[in-house]
Order: structure tokens, then C-alpha cells, then sequence
């Protein structure tokens, strides 16, 4: 493992608890000689130096997120492609993504920074949005990518196919299309499957379905998905992690893959996978 000399810091830069802490890990990690970055009004709330995001996604060698899972998947995003390591400490409501509580810091910094860590890869999706055959939106999502009505209450009539296969033609809010990171999210209460995250594939979850047969499906990361929008339809959105969208008009049509480059996760210790999703979702502890 290489040495550690610059650290990206990613948080959410609204809560006043976390900008505490993260001014702390600054202090922990200036006194082990190590750099950090931070970009915008997160760098201007942690009282450091902004730097670009281009800037950050060239030389930071480390990302460590404060926050929830929200906050981590917008890291994923922001240095999505580059290959750089992300380590969450968690100070949201779950933290499926988030590896070390905070209470587990400076343990966990010395530890970090000794090299001590391995490396978990998971899958991304990617989807674009093609209206009148010119691509009008490229992106990368770590959890899901959802397809849902607008802001009218009425229902959204989509075809999905495989390649040139009419797989189905749905009829309701809209289509979850999720990874096996985003399967204990959005699609798990569609009624998708929990999926082990080492497992590469794509999960299509409807979402209230006006049909008394359509239920989740599983595809393989070979195949792309596409989505067609009904001529008919009022406006829909594309929602990327349940952050961004892109809004989508009648005849638009999305193509959903595997991203070409993964999310990389720092692990400090095995986790058990079923033990976290006791915790997380049942409250019981081992």
C-alpha cells in the first residue's frame, strides 16, 4: 500500500455535529503530516483552503466521508472513475455504506494510515437519456436509477426491453432499477430482493404496479436495458441515487448498463453482511 499523503474529505456540510468532527479528523490527520482537501462550501465550513473538484479528484488518494448514506453516494459520484478508495464514518440514520462509527476514529485513522485496510469493489449502473437520438444526459448511480411519475398523480406507461427484447410494459408510478449496494434501499420496499453486494448484477423493481402479475426481476451486467416512454406520458424524472434527475419528456428513451467503473469501499475489518443487516434493519445485534 502507498503511503498517505493527501486526503479528500467529503460531509454533510448542514449539520453542525459533523463539521465538529470533521474539524477534529483535520487536526488528527495534520498531525500525522497528511494533507486535506476539501471542495467549496464544505472546505469554507471546515475553515481550510477550497480546492476544484478537478483539482481534488487528481490529487487526493483517499476519500473519508462524513454523514450517512446519502453523503456517500454522493462521493461515489464525485470521484466516480478515478479509483479512489472511500472510507465512510457514519453519521446517519443506517450507514449500509458507511464502515466505522465515530467513537471508532482515531483507532481506525492509525490503522488507515498504516496501510492496514482492503479494498471492496461494487458495482455501478450508468444510464443515458437519448430524446430525438442525441444523447441529452450521462450518469452513474452506486445505488439505484428510478424512472417515476412526475408531479402529477397519474400513471406512467414505459416499455422495458433486453437488447431487442420487449421485456414488459408497465403500467404505474414508475421502474427502480437497482445494484446489489441499492438492493436494502428504494427497491426493497418495491418488494426487490437483498442482494449480497459482492454479486454483480441489476435488479427491476416496479413500483406500484397497475397489474396483478409484474414483479421484480434479475438481470446479468452484460445486458443493456432499455426504457421507452409512451408518447402519451405527461412528464416523468430520472432520479440518480435519489439525489440528482434529469427530467424526461414524451418519447424519450434511457439506456441502463453496468458503469464501466466501480465504487471502491475501504474495509478495516470483515464484516459480517447478514450481521449489518440485522442491525440496520431488525435492530438486533450479534
Amino acid at each position: 500500500m502507498k503511503v498517505i499523503k493527501t486526503v479528500g474529505l467529503i460531509i454533510n456540510s448542514y449539520k453542525e455535529q459533523i463539521i465538529q468532527i470533521g474539524k477534529q479528523l483535520i487536526v488528527l490527520l495534520e498531525q500525522q503530516n497528511v494533507r486535506v482537501l476539501a471542495i467549496g462550501q464544505e472546505a469554507e465550513v471546515l475553515q481550510i483552503p477550497a480546492c476544484t473538484e478537478e483539482a481534488f479528484q487528481q490529487e487526493v488518494q483517499l476519500v473519508l466521508v462524513i454523514g450517512g448514506d446519502g453523503t456517500m453516494l454522493r462521493a461515489a459520484r464525485t470521484v466516480y472513475g478515478k479509483e479512489i478508495p472511500i472510507l465512510g464514518i457514519n453519521q446517519g440514520y443506517l450507514g449500509f455504506l458507511t464502515e466505522i462509527e465515530v467513537e471508532q476514529l482515531s483507532e481506525s485513522l492509525q490503522q488507515l494510515l498504516a496501510g492496514e485496510y482492503e479494498i471492496e469493489r461494487r458495482m455501478m449502473l450508468t444510464a443515458k437519456v437519448y430524446r430525438e437520438q442525441q444523447c441529452i444526459a450521462d450518469v452513474s448511480a452506486l445505488n439505484d436509477l428510478v424512472v417515476t411519475k412526475g408531479a402529477l398523480s397519474r400513471i406512467i406507461k414505459v416499455d422495458l426491453r433486453m437488447g431487442e427484447q420487449l421485456v414488459e410494459r408497465y403500467h404505474g408510478d414508475g421502474l427502480i432499477f437497482s445494484t446489489p449496494t441499492g438492493s436494502t434501499g428504494y427497491s426493497l420496499s418495491a418488494g426487490g430482493p437483498i442482494v449480497y453486494p459482492a454479486i454483480d448484477l441489476c435488479i427491476v423493481a416496479p413500483i406500484c404496479p397497475h397489474s396483478l402479475i409484474a414483479r421484480p426481476l434479475i438481470f446479468s451486467p452484460e445486458h443493456t436495458l432499455t426504457v421507452c416512454l409512451d408518447a402519451n406520458n405527461a412528464p416523468a424524472m430520472l432520479t440518480v441515487d435519489g439525489q440528482n434527475g434529469v427530467e424526461l419528456q414524451k418519447g424519450d428513451y434511457i439506456q441502463i448498463s453496468k458503469a464501466q467503473h466501480d465504487t471502491c469501499l475501504v474495509v478495516l475489518k470483515k464484516r459480517n453482511f447478514f450481521a449489518v443487516l440485522r442491525e440496520k434493519l431488525k435492530g438486533v445485534q450479534e
